[in-house]
């Protein structure tokens, strides 16, 4: 559905690729789709940069290099994404007074997000609750074999008993 970058470097590559693109065709496009689905790719590099970051902000081995890299990097996205917000805007003109089209896209792909992160925290939580019911199931399982061995081993001993005393008798 969304495009999932593995490395910074791709979504940065990615990312200008659909700047240059936004940049050159924006104006004439009449494909919503294409549009938008450079939009996404922009947002998926933003979002892929910022994940990186914070995945290295935890690492012990910090480098000076590394660190000036992915601020700049991030810095430069934001900074195109500037750009591509009032292509957006002046492309798709609202009237004054209500949000412009961008920070509607904005609010959108948030809220998507959002939605996105509830359904899979639900579905995490569903399936903890099934495997939890398994492991509730295969307890009740096990008691009721132990307590039905229990049973069929004290019938047999009392049978054993029973027939060695009137045998004995």
């Amino acid at each position: 559905m969304e495009p999932m970058f593995t490395t910074a470097l791709a979504a940065v590559s990615a990312a200008s690729a659909s700047i240059k693109w936004l940049k050159e065709r924006a104006q004439d496009c009449s494909d919503i789709k294409e549009l938008s689905s450079h939009v996404l790719t922009c947002f998926e590099a933003q979002s892929t940069l910022n994940k990186e970051r914070n995945k290295k902000a935890g690492v012990g081995d910090i480098s000076f290099k590394g660190s000036i890299d992915a601020v700049l990097e991030s810095k430069k996205l934001a900074e195109e994404l500037n750009e591509i917000r009032t292509i957006v805007n002046l492309r798709f003109p609202k009237p004054a007074g209500e949000p412009s089209t961008w920070d509607e896209i904005q609010l959108h792909y948030q809220t998507k997000l959002r939605e996105q992160k509830e359904a899979q925290e639900a579905a995490r939580k569903a399936a903890a609750r099934r495997a939890k019911e398994i492991e509730e199931t295969i307890k009740t399982a096990i008691l009721v074999t132990l307590v039905i061995g229990a049973v069929v081993a004290l019938l047999a001993f009392l049978m054993v008993s029973v027939a060695m005393a009137m045998g004995v008798a």
